[in-house]
């Protein structure tokens, strides 16, 4: 019984703590996970664009076919 409302209390634990925030903490979390997603997105777009070159490396001599 004891565990029990231990762990109904672990799962809305967060729930209690996002809704005691103000809402200018609110805005000011949900302003930096904005951030974060933005630049996830802008990485993932100029990895996508960007051309692979081949690796040669220093040594080696290219060998005509």
């Amino acid at each position: 019984m004891r565990w029990q409302k231990t762990k109904e209390w672990i799962s809305t634990s967060w729930a209690r703590a996002w809704f005691a925030l103000t809402p200018e903490e609110r805005k000011f979390i949900g302003g930096i996970l904005l951030i974060f997603v933005i630049g996830l997105v802008a990485r993932y777009l100029y990895l996508k664009s960007e051309k692979p070159e081949p690796f040669t490396p220093a040594g080696l001599e290219r060998t005509a076919p």
